[in-house]
Order: structure tokens, then sequence, then C-alpha cells
């Protein structure tokens, strides 16, 4: 039987990719199997069409039970891509053997190429403490990545990784490497020659292991059930690959090895000191000579404190930061651990770690098969005149505008990058439907259309499919499903947008937040009331849930205890779209929408009358009884306003119930002298303290009035007074001074004046006081 070699690699690693094209050089193997993807195996000559590297494999698994997406990224130092290379060169069957990614082992993660293992990341870092380095990037780096001989490294690697695995099970991935050890023996048993197999270091022991007996035909297709499942090559980016940005499984600092892969050690730092100091002044700063000179000697102090025979990657970022850096660190060095930025990192240094990864970005090549999708965009953003670059205002009431929009949307909806909305509509509310959109070729826009092919073929059915993704992901949840209902409407899709009113209407019933029903009653009724978006198939089915849901407010309105609670700003939106659903019910001729307004008005009037409900909330239903027409006549509205104001007037609680009445009956109440009278003379009776209390609740309930109606309402209460005010602009202007030092000075005042009483310290009577 042949021979079998299991080199284990870590991805993306230039001493593991020298490795692999040693050795395969050397051996000639009449088989290279690599860990990737099986299903890509028919294709991999379009992987080899002459791409500008870093690509990736991108697939994707949907069907009722789950969804599923992944990326198998490579880029030129990759041990992976570099088997592929070598591997054709030298005539040999070169073969994916892993799981398609979106077997259900991979459910879950994003990246194939990953390092997630519990025992053995406890092990490296405990290695790490041991080596006294910073992290399992330095610690690679230290003993890996440094040059020396081919057999060396081999060994090295060959106890690493054996360390690294031990007993550990395979958990997760039994069933991969089962697949990849069927192939193994299926190559094995060819005796055509030696068979090279390139994976991750932690399967290599268990793979030498499992190749040794069992199946050796070649492994039968995985099956993908009903789901729909699909790969495709994507363009990717050093960005995408760089850890610092949070790649699963990514060395940091792409732009480092690949010129450690191009250049080799010798002239990897000097090229990276000069990419570094030169990004630093392209951002304004100051890196003078002398500087470079002291990153230099830093450097190879470090280097040489360190052993290491060439300079590594953190003894020149160490070097730069030691010698640019002079003040202390809020956070620590980036490269001290794995992960994204943290808040507080030096921006030279934030600089410095965009300069190690480097802006290099993948292009396909032009044969390169695309899903359909993308045909399809191109084509109808060419038939609607938004092609990039372009800065487009649509007006959403004419016919040809929406159908643009709609388009437009779709790409939003789907995460495609350089379809951008700078104004517009946030969900159906504004009574002018106008938007503005900002159209720009990106590079990510190539990569997130072949990733939208994963929903569909067209972008109407892709921008459909990922709703629909988020609608079952979304079930039960009010607040979420009441957003994709606008998202429909924007994508125009009425069917499905039907389908999300149906989980609307069932959730409506179990809601037992008032502010989230609430906030849902609003956003219908509007989307209803401009159904420019929606179309006319779904407004009698909306209409219907705003019944539900109104019904459902009322329910919960009246179930709100809290005699000293707060003013809940959520709470009173929740009233104002009751307050609407009446008024659209009264509007004779508007609609056949069927609430029962007597009903309505007794849960009101039992709130606004209920000492234990909260203050806000019974101005709040007061002010629905007064601008929904319950009372007869306004003396009589005007008389039970003041009855409950007068109920109200603790100073505790004062401001909260003027903040819920003026929310919903701002114009009734400015109207009513008398209750404006009783609203001054409570506040004037106000003691300091007191009114330090109401202040914050008081602010709220004024900021319901317009700057107009703001400046009139002052006027008349400085007439109470006797007082002219001829500089109308002072009235409405805002002060220097917030009104929360206001309030520490009023306090600070009292306090003073209460020492001086204390302490009779006031000015003494007589003419010589």
């Amino acid at each position: 039987m042949a021979d079998l070699h299991v080199i284990g690699v870590r991805h993306h690693s230039p001493a593991c990719s020298r490795l692999v094209e040693a050795r395969i050089r050397a051996l000639k193997p009449a088989f290279v199997l690599i860990e990737g993807p099986v299903d890509m195996n028919e294709r991999i000559d379009e992987l080899m069409l002459g791409h500008t590297l870093p690509v990736a494999i991108f697939s994707y698994y949907t069907s009722d039970e789950r969804t599923h997406s992944s990326w198998s990224p490579f880029c030129a130092y990759s041990p992976e891509w570099v088997a592929i290379e070598v591997g054709r060169e030298l005539g040999a069957d070169v073969r994916f053997c892993d799981l398609p990614a979106w077997a259900a082992s991979f459910e879950g993660v994003q990246n194939r190429y990953r390092d997630e293992h519990d025992g053995s990341g406890a092990r490296m870092l405990a290695l790490c403490d041991e080596l006294g380095v910073d992290g399992t990037d330095e610690a690679w780096d230290h003993m890996f990545e440094q040059p020396m001989e081919i057999d060396e490294l081999q060994q090295r690697l060959e106890v690493y990784f054996k360390q690294l695995r031990l007993d550990d099970p395979a958990g997760r991935d039994t069933a991969r490497e089962a697949h990849m050890a069927q192939c193994i023996r299926w190559a094995l048993a060819q005796d055509a020659g030696p068979v090279v197999m390139v994976c991750g270091g932690w399967h290599k022991p268990a793979l030498e292991t499992m190749a040794e007996e069992g199946d050796a035909s070649w492994p039968e297709a995985v099956s993908a059930g009903e789901g729909r499942h699909g790969s495709f090559l994507v363009p990717y980016s050093f960005r995408r690959l760089d850890s610092f940005v949070g790649y699963q499984s990514g060395m940091p600092s792409p732009a480092w090895y690949q010129v450690l892969w191009e250049r080799g050690p010798s002239e990897a730092s000097d090229t990276m000191l000069e990419r570094a100091v030169k990004r630093l002044r392209e951002k304004k700063q100051a890196v003078a000579p002398a500087d470079v000179i002291a990153v230099q000697l830093l450097a190879e102090g470090l280097q040489r404190l360190r052993g290491h025979t060439a300079m590594a990657r953190t003894d020149l970022l160490d070097g730069l930061a030691g010698a640019l850096v002079k003040e202390a660190l809020e956070a620590p060095l980036p490269w001290s651990r794995r992960g994204r930025l943290v808040g507080g990192t030096d921006p030279r240094l934030v600089e410095v770690v965009a300069a190690f990864s480097g802006d290099d970005k993948g292009m396909l090549h032009a044969d390169t098969p695309r899903p359909p999708i993308i045909k399809d965009v191109r084509d109808q953003l060419k038939a609607m005149e938004l092609e990039a670059p372009a800065d487009v205002e649509l007006q959403l009431d004419a016919r040809e505008d929406l159908l643009k929009s709609r388009v437009l949307h779709r790409l939003r909806v789907l995460g495609v990058a350089g379809f951008d909305r700078t104004s517009g509509p946030k969900w159906a509310h504004d009574a002018v439907f106008k938007e503005k959109w900002r159209i720009r070729e990106r590079f990510e826009t190539e990569s997130n259309l072949i990733e939208a092919g994963a929903y569909g073929a067209t972008l109407e059915t892709a921008a459909a499919a990922h709703l629909e993704e988020r609608m079952l992901a979304a079930r039960g949840s009010l607040a979420k499903l009441t957003d994709l209902i606008g998202e429909a409407s924007f994508i125009g899709i009425d069917s499905l947008a039907e389908r999300i009113l149906d989980q609307v209407a069932e959730a409506v019933t179990l809601e037992h937040s008032l502010p989230v029903l609430g906030e849902a009653l609003g956003k219908l009724l509007s989307l209803w009331r401009d159904d420019v978006l929606l179309g006319a198939a779904g407004s009698a089915h909306v209409l219907r849930i705003v019944e539900a849901a109104f019904e459902q407010g009322l329910w919960l309105a009246e179930g709100v205890q809290g005699p000293t609670a707060p003013v809940d700003a959520k709470r009173l939106d929740a009233f104002i779209a009751m307050r609407d659903v009446l008024i659209v019910d009264q509007t004779p001729g508007q609609t056949t929408l069927d609430v029962d307004e007597l009903e309505a008005w007794a849960v009101m009037k039992r709130i606004s009358l209920n000492r234990d409900a909260p203050p806000g909330m019974r101005g709040a239903a007061l002010g629905v009884l007064w601008s929904t027409g319950y009372w007869s006549s306004a003396a009589e509205a005007e008389e039970e306003a003041r009855e409950r104001l007068q109920r109200s007037s603790h100073p505790a609680i004062f401001g909260d119930f003027l903040a819920g009445l003026f929310a919903l009956a701002r114009e009734q109440a400015v109207a009513t002298e008398g209750l404006i009278k009783s609203v001054d003379q409570t506040i004037a009776e106000l003691g300091d303290h007191e009114f330090v209390q109401s202040l914050p609740s008081l602010r709220l309930g004024f900021d319901y009035f317009p700057p107009r109606e703001r400046e009139a309402l002052a006027r008349r209460i400085l007439g109470l007074h006797g007082v002219e005010h001829p500089h109308a602009k002072q009235l409405t202007a805002k002060l220097e001074v917030s009104p929360g030092i206001i309030a520490q000075g009023a306090q600070l005042d009292a306090k003073l004046a209460q020492l001086i009483a204390q302490y009779h310290l006031g000015p003494r009577g007589g003419s010589d006081g």
C-alpha cells in the first residue's frame, strides 16, 4: 500500500506553506488531499483561473429548520492554496476531503479554518506562560515563523501538534474526521504512489490513526435534504482575514505575513516599518527620522533579547509602540491579545495595526461562474438608470420612483454595500414620501451580491427569502415582526407582508408590554394611512390587526399600577396611538374600522380617576377623553380637567400629570383659560425644593409644545401677571446653561438661605446695620 504523509498546518501560516511546498515537491505524491469542502472537487479548475488573492469559497444552506453560511478563505500563503498549486503543477490528483460547509457539523461556524478547541486552547495558554509571551500568536511566531531548515520545522510541528491534541475527543468534528479519514483510506487503496494529506494540525494525530483501517471507498455525497445549498467563489480582503477585526482563525497582520512569504524574514521588518511610518505620516502623525532610528534600535534589541534569528512581528510592533508612544496607555497593546481592538487604543497604534493588516483586496477572474442574481441586479439597475456612481432622489407616490425605491430597498435589506439611503421615511411615517440614495461601487458589492445569491436567483426572491428567514427568527416578537412589516412594505412584496401580518396578529394577542404594543399600533396605523408602500391588498388585514391591538392596549393600560411612578414617554406614545385610532374611527367615510368607542372612553375615565395609576397615565387618559370629544361641551371638559388637575397637584406627581395631559390634548388644554390659570397657580405655589422636584417632568410636558405655541403660552402666562414681553425670541431661546445646572443652583440658593436663617446672618436693622 502507498505511503501516507499527513502534514499538519496552521491555516494561513507562511511557515506551514513553506513546509507543504517542500514536502510535496520532494515526495511527488499521486494524491494531495486537502482539508476543504468536498463539494468543490469538480470545480478546482475554477480556483485556478488566475484570481487576484485573497478569495474565499462561500457556502450556504437554507431550509425550514435552519439556515447557515460560511467562508473558506485563501491567500497566497495559505497552506491549502499552496498545496493545490504545487500538487497540480506536479500532476497529482488534488482533492478536497472535508465535509461541505453546509453540512450539519458546521452549523454555527462562519469560518471553516477556525481555532476553537477548549482543551488545546488551555494548553496553548500554559505554553505561553512557560515561554513568557503575550499570547498564542506571539508564541507561534517565536516557535515556527523564524528562519530554520525544513526538517527542523517539520520536527517542531510534529511535537507541537501531538501535544496540542493529546487524547482530546473530536467533539463536533467527529463526522468531519471520519469523512477525511475515509478519503485517505480510499487514496491509499489506489496504490498509485505517496498520499499527502494537508489538514489543520489539531486533526493530524487522529487522522494518522484513523487511516489505518476502515471503509476504503470514496465517501458518498452528503445529502442536503430538502434545503437549498451551494458554493461560490467570492473576492476577499486582508481586512476580513485579520484576527484584529474578528476573523476566528486568522493570523493577525496579514500584510506582514504576505511580505514574509514573498520576501523572507530578512526583508519583512524593513518593508513593514516603512509602511507603518508612511501610514502614520499620511494620518498627520509626526514621525521624525530620529523616531525611526529609535524604533529600529529598540526592535533590534528586543529581537536579540528574545533570541530571534530574524526580527519577529511583535519585535517590530513593540519597538514601534515603545519609541512612538510616550504617554501611559489606556488600553493594552493590541497584539498582546486576540480579537478586535478595544476602546481607548492609542490612535498611533490603531494606524500601526492597520498598516500591518494591509488593504489588499481580491478579484475574481472574469470567467468565474457567478450566481444568476448578479446579472438580474445589474440588468435592473441599468434599466432603471441606477448604476453607480449616482445620487438619486425619489418621490415615492410616483410609480416609476416607487419601483426604483423597491429595487434599492431590496439591495439594502440584503446588506449589499454601495447602496446607502441618506434620507427618507424610517417606517412609512413621513407625510411627504421622499427619499435620497447615494449609489457607489464598493469592493464588497460583488461579494455581497454573490452571498445574497444564497437566498434566491433574482433580487426579488432573494430579498423575500431573507425577510422570511428573519420572520421565522422573530416569531412571537411583536416589535421585530412589526419592523419586518415595514421592510416588506419597502421592498414591495405583498404576499410576504401578508404572511408577516398573520404572525403580527398572533403576537398582538400575546403581548404584555404596553410600550411595545403601543409602538406597534402606531406603526400599523401609519402604514395603513400611507398605503402607497403597502398596497391595497394588505389594508383590510392591517385594520383588523389595528382593532385587535387597540383592544389589547386598553386592557394593558388599565392594568398598569404605580401612584408615584415617573412619567414614561413610551407609555404616553401608546396612549397617543390609541387616541389616533379613535380619531380615525370618528372620521366619516374614512374607514371601516370597528372599535368600541364607549368601551374605550369608559377605560380612559377609570384610569384618569384611579389614584393607583401612574400620574402620567392619568393625565394621558384625561387627554384621550378630551381630544376625542367625550364631553358634550367645552365648559364640562374644563371643569372635569380642573378637578383632575386638583387631584394631581402634589409636587411629586404634578409635572408627570401635566406631561401626560399635554402629550394627548395639548391644543384643548391651551385653549382653556381656566386650566392655564390653574396650572400657573399650582406651579407658583410650589416651594423651591418642590419646584426642583417637579422640574424634569414639567420640562417633558412643555416639550410637547412646538416653539410657536410655547411662545404664545408664555405670553399668556405673563399676561396673567400683568407683564408684557416684547422680545419673542427671548421667550423661546435656549438657555446657555442646562436646566439641570439651573436646578442645582436653585437647590444651592435654598440651602444658603436656610443657613443664613439658621445662624442669623441676615442684615441688621437700624441706621448703622
